[in-house]
């Protein structure tokens, strides 16, 4: 299975990190994005659901265009990142893709991104571009999320309508979600590499403000599809007007309300944002009364308030209620 790769001489590495990925799903998105890169880089957080020959059966042959780096213990989405950073960087890779492992995309969605972040309008602007990203499209709803924009200095939720203008063109945007998002080498090396110790959530989100703080630009491009699923599950519920709310498990209620507090703190940001992110926190007490398993929500969400406000980070260790430290990765 030998695919020419065409992107005007720019070589783009994917990243692929995984931990115990349903394999259907993984399959598709290697095999999608396959013939778009140089290279795909998989970092495998010791994931239990894998089978000797595992990578050979995602593109259906062993080929050297295919990386696994797989590591002995789970250190998380931002470490995992920053090992296949470094590498795509040792081969001289001047973008990088990332990828969650159950993000699918569409054939041409590298090129459609590659082409913004390198035309002649963005490159020559004043603000340099640090990262494109595509509408992302939830695979159980068909839904495409919105983008995070600015309105006024505060944080603004921008959904471009199908075949508008607007549609047509990038716009600027405050945050990405890592996955499907293309990130120049260059400004890597400037702004730096992903926050290692955060282990999961925000990472993505305090790398983007980082960017803009050092005055980079972050543009979205609504054209570009990628197929993802946030959440482990999506109910429609009313409050003010109904409206489509994420679940996710109460370990990532920590993540979230920990990480929250340790961005607040680790970046700089206008005090629109802090007063975004402060509600974020407030939102929170909603899972506490009408998700399920609400005990443990409100015993981890408690855990990483406290955690949050004493700067303590890494792996929570959820039996003793203690962080595990994770080494600190940088990009040179």
């Amino acid at each position: 299975m030998i695919f020419e790769v065409k992107n005007d001489g720019f070589k783009v590495s994917a990243i692929l990190v995984t931990y115990n990925p349903d394999m259907e799903t993984l399959r598709a998105a290697v095999q999608a994005i396959f013939p778009q890169v140089a290279d795909v880089i998989v970092v495998d957080n010791a994931s239990t659901n894998f089978s000797t020959d595992w990578s050979d059966n995602l593109i259906g042959k062993a080929d050297d265009k295919l990386q696994v780096l797989p590591q002995q213990e789970n250190l998380g989405i931002a470490v995992a990142q920053n090992i296949a950073i470094e590498q795509a960087i040792k081969s001289d890779a001047d973008f990088v893709f990332l990828l969650d492992q159950d993000s699918v995309s569409t054939p041409s969605l590298v090129s459609e991104l590659l082409a913004v972040i390198t035309s002649i309008e963005f490159k020559s602007s004043v603000c340099p571009v640090a990262a494109v990203g595509p509408a992302i499209v939830d695979r159980r709803t068909g839904k495409s999320y919105y983008f995070i924009t600015e309105r006024n200095g505060f944080p603004h939720k921008s959904l471009p309508e199908i075949n508008s203008k607007q549609s047509l063109q990038p716009i600027e945007v405050s945050v990405l979600v890592a996955s499907g998002s293309l990130i120049s080498i260059k400004a890597l090396k400037d702004i730096g590499a992903m926050r290692s110790n955060y282990f999961i959530n925000h990472v993505d989100t305090e790398w983007c403000l980082r960017a803009k703080a050092k005055g980079y630009r972050l543009l979205g491009v609504p054209v570009a599809k990628l197929e993802h699923q946030f959440g482990d599950i999506v109910k429609q519920v009313w409050f003010l007007g109904f409206r489509q709310v994420i679940y996710h498990s109460p370990l990532r209620n920590y993540y979230d309300i920990r990480n929250t507090l340790l961005m607040l703190h680790d970046t700089v940001m206008p005090w629109t944002w802090r007063l975004h992110f402060i509600g974020r926190i407030l939102r929170l007490g909603y899972f506490m009364l009408f998700a399920e398993q609400r005990w443990l929500r409100f015993s981890l969400i408690s855990l990483g308030l406290v955690h949050g406000m004493l700067r303590v980070s890494g792996c929570l260790e959820v039996k003793t209620g203690r962080c595990r430290h994770l080494p600190v990765s940088y990009v040179k």
